[in-house]
């Protein structure tokens, strides 16, 4: 070709003048729309309007005062039919043409972003300035959003319903657009190969403008309505770079057919089946994926559909002298209907219709759907039993004493919800290149037409268009939002129903990283109870038995060299024998009531001056986990990297702790792992396809190759292929339901050994090293574990540390663990307690603070500052 520089010169500055354009637009400041006070002057609002994105997109509220987001959801679908804060663990379901109002609790000044459940459309809100003594200092983790209460049923029986229509709606579109678009895309690729196997009038473009228009229009009206919206709203997403791209093509192919004249020779050619083709493909795509996104939250679905929808109400008021198996006695409800305190009848082979308390009859009860574990539980009167359990043997009479959203299986599925409503940090870097993807592909676009209309060959303006609107249709940016949230979905969901529920994805994420797992010993590692046949001639904490499944599980740990530590208040002796019993490398004993958060404090510090001493980068298996189950466990829980409660012991450890073991079998711990590292490996794979199907696919659709082959990428194949692309991310995500997590967490065995364990004194430098230990042995040979005396409320440890040479030991990676409480208090001057690990520090001006009701409290670093705003009450309470 003849190159013209006036030309190329002018495309050329024209594409710089569209990308300032561009890029001013959609990364310039946006005005925020301030809420207003309700009528009571106590809370404030502000309304959303949801189509295509959130308007307004950015919101201002004042900190301290009670916040009510009204969102109107003109629009239905999948994408915007959730919101979610992730700062706040809040997703909250927004039925299509309705409105919904989210209400959020006094926020102290920050910015909390929110966005769609498929993270492709994204809001913010703004808090900003200075609130009451009280609550301007209220941390994040402690908010409570709290979105409609909506029973779990109902939610997934809505959910379903709206997914059903869609899938009812894209296979309607499918169907018109496949029948509209055929005859001119087999007439066209005919005509291609030889123009004489189709006549001349059925390649009239006017014919082809008239069958593809309302595919253009009609069936592409649900792509559109989103994706012009988002452009609108500064937060284009997949939908605009298909309207933009078709909108192209198509008004391009229709002035071939009006004034074909103002184009040059060889640039004539219309583009509908291309517009057709692109449209149906991405139809086609849309309910692929929808239907492969059914199956992400099976298990949960799976469990919610569990519940029974009639019960047995027993019509005494006491099931004493009444024959209550006899169908006379009782009458069927449905469940929506039973109360507190109703008496229910449950019968052989029936689900225990919701929680309660057995007060006649026992049974043999199949609580696997719940707590994961297949082994029948024998439940007598007085006995506890959880809605949608089955009886396999026996019948009983149970008093309702959970019902709706308030029992078990339906908090499992709040908590699910909830985790799910949360980032993984993985996901930072997926969710920051999100954010510049669709501009980027924008000006990619449009310096792509200016090179090719500038500098490519004959015919220049043809080719320009077919590689730009190839550009902007292949182009995923929705495979980088979901690659993430939906392995996360899928294996929050697959944890609750193998009785492993994990609190958010930043825990699910980091469970893989666990170096350390201290236990707590009473209730966890042993039952916690004697036998009845025990001898009670003895003390009852010398005959605790250990529970089933503890030495497997700890074995399972050492052999992934993890290293296992015991807390225990007992003597040295009973601690030691429980330690031998189950193959714990270190037990810490005789620890006081408050002291078990600060061992875990102590760990992490000196695992925290370890890395610091050696100048290098965590290891990657680095992270403290606690196991505890009691009141007392709470605050170490808490201050662990990962806390993991017992799901038979209290709710304040529940409430404290990031996983939650619903069968108490600390086995649940390998399956935490192994889910762990199961779903990151998901996340990796679909990371991979994401970034390698753009960073290949849009180079290739540019025209890159044409140099070497003279090959351009047709708009059609790119649709097929950004079509495909994230169903390919739907079903992988999907293949997490066949992970085996249970793999190690049930054929493992401990060994054990018999001869006295050494005890050492808490001041032993080497003996208190073990207990920080990073790697351990793996064999399950027998082996002494290395035991600890808490004597920490003896400030003087000159002669402790004296006898370090009388006390050697044979552990790896040894380092000062030694119990100096006060070693960092400041000389002088003010100081005051930190209410986590109990160090005291200095109280001025650079001291890390939080505030609480009004009152400051002073902390050794942010971890233990992090700590206590998730659950200040269980520190205070200590």
């Amino acid at each position: 070709m003849e190159f013209n520089l006036f030309s190329t010169a002018a495309a050329l500055i024209a594409a710089a003048a569209l990308t300032w354009l561009v890029l001013r637009f959609f990364f310039g400041a946006q005005k925020a729309a301030s809420g207003a006070m309700d009528v009571s002057g106590k809370r404030q609002t502000a309304t959303i309007t949801v189509k295509g994105g959130y308007s307004p997109a950015v919101v201002s509220m004042r900190a301290g005062t009670p916040i009510t987001l009204t969102f109107d959801r003109q629009e239905t679908g999948e994408c915007t039919s959730h919101v979610v804060f992730g700062d706040l663990g809040l997703d909250a379901m927004l039925p299509g043409n309705a409105v919904t109002d989210v209400e959020l609790p006094a926020l102290p000044a920050g910015e909390y972003p929110f966005a769609c459940g498929m993270n492709m459309v994204h809001g913010l809100l703004k808090v900003e300035g200075n609130a009451s003594a009280g609550t301007d200092k209220l941390h994040p983790l402690t908010a409570s959003a709290e979105a409609p209460m909506l029973d779990s049923a109902e939610a997934e029986r809505r959910e379903a319903a709206e997914r059903t229509k869609e899938i009812t709606s894209l296979t309607r579109l499918v169907a018109i657009g496949t029948v509209l678009t055929l005859p001119v895309f087999i007439v066209t690729m005919l005509h291609m190969a030889n123009p004489m196997l189709v006549p001349h009038w059925m390649v009239n473009p006017w014919l082809q403008a008239i069958l593809i228009t309302p595919v253009m229009f009609y069936c592409g009206h649900p792509i559109h309505a989103v994706g012009f919206p988002a452009l609108a709203h500064r937060s284009p997403d997949m939908n605009s770079l298909v309207s933009l791209g078709t909108s192209a093509a198509y008004l391009y192919s229709l002035v071939t057919c009006v004034a074909p004249q103002v184009f040059p020779e060889g640039s004539r050619e219309p583009y509908f089946e291309s517009v057709g083709v692109v449209i149906t493909l991405v139809l086609v795509g849309r309910l692929l994926e929808t239907k492969a996104r059914e199956g992400t939250g099976k298990a949960v679905q799976s469990l919610i559909k569990l519940r029974p929808r009639n019960a047995h109400k027993l019509n005494a008021a006491s099931p004493e002298n009444v024959e209550w198996l006899n169908p006379a006695n009782f009458t069927d409800m449905d469940i929506d209907t039973i109360a507190v305190g109703d008496l229910l009848v449950v019968k052989n082979g029936e689900r225990v219709p919701t929680d309660g308390i057995i007060v006649a009859g026992n049974a043999s009860i199949d609580e696997s759907m719940i707590t994961g574990e297949s082994k029948p539980v024998t439940k007598t009167t007085g006995a506890a039993v959880t809605g949608a359990t089955v009886l396999l043997k026996g019948d009983l009479v149970m008093q309702a004493t959970q019902v709706g959203a308030n029992t078990v299986l339906s908090q499992i599925a709040a908590m699910v919800a909830r985790a799910q409503a949360t980032k993984a940090p993985v996901q930072q870097l997926a969710d920051r290149i999100a954010r510049y993807f669709v501009p980027a592909v924008m000006v990619i676009a449009i310096w792509t037409f200016a090179i090719w209309i500038a500098l490519g060959p004959a015919p220049q303006l043809a080719h320009a268009l077919i590689t730009a609107v190839s550009v902007l249709i292949i182009a995923c940016p929705c495979a980088l939002g979901l690659a993430t949230p939906l392995s996360v979905t899928v294996s929050l969901g697959l944890g609750a129903t193998n009785g492993v529920l994990v609190t958010s994805a930043k825990a699910l994420e980091q469970a893989r990283r666990i170096g350390t797992v201290v236990f707590d010993k009473t209730g966890t590692i042993t039952r916690g109870v004697v036998d009845a046949t025990a001898d009670w001639n003895k003390p009852s904490y010398e005959q605790d038995t250990v529970k089933e499944g503890s030495p497997e599980a700890i074995a399972a740990l050492r052999a992934r060299g993890i290293r296992t530590v015991m807390l225990s208040g007992d003597k040295a002796e009973v601690a030691g024998r429980i330690a031998r019993e189950v193959g714990i490398d270190t037990v810490i004993c005789e620890v006081k009531p408050d002291g078990k958060a600060y061992w875990i404090a102590k760990l992490q510090r000196e695992r925290d001056e370890n890395t610091a001493t050696s100048g290098s980068s965590r290891a990657p298996h680095d992270l403290i986990a606690m196991v505890g189950d009691g009141i007392n466990d709470a605050p170490a829980l808490a201050q662990a990297d990962l806390g993991i409660a017992i799901g038979t012991g209290t709710d304040v450890a529940m409430q404290s702790a990031d996983v939650t073991l619903m069968s108490g079998d600390l086995r649940g711990v390998i399956r935490t792992i192994n889910l762990s590292n199961a779903t990151m490996r998901n996340i990796r794979e679909n990371l991979g396809w994401a970034f390698g199907y753009n960073i290949i696919g849009i180079p290739i659709a540019a025209g890159v190759l044409y140099p070497f082959t003279g090959w351009l990428l047709s708009p059609m194949i790119a649709g097929l292929a950004m079509a495909l692309s994230s169903v390919c991310l739907v079903l992988n995500a999907n293949r997490l339901h066949a992970a085996n997590i249970n793999v190690g967490a049930a054929d493992s065995t401990a060994g054990s050994g018999s001869s006295t364990a050494g005890i050492e004194s808490a001041g032993s430098a080497e003996s208190a090293n073990a207990a920080n230990a990073t790697g351990s042995t793996t064999s399950n040979a027998p082996h002494e574990p290395t035991v600890i005396i808490d004597d920490r409320t003896t400030l003087n440890h000159t002669n402790h540390v004296s006898d370090q040479s009388n006390n050697p030991t044979n552990k790896e990676n040894t380092m000062d663990t030694g119990m100096h409480m006060h070693h960092n208090a400041p000389a002088g001057g003010e100081t005051a307690t930190d209410p986590v690990c109990g160090m005291t520090v200095a109280v001025n001006a650079d001291a890390i603070t939080r505030e609480y009701e009004g009152k400051s409290y002073y902390f050794c670093g942010e971890h233990c500052a992090t700590n206590f705003m998730k659950a200040p009450q269980v520190f205070l309470e200590q």
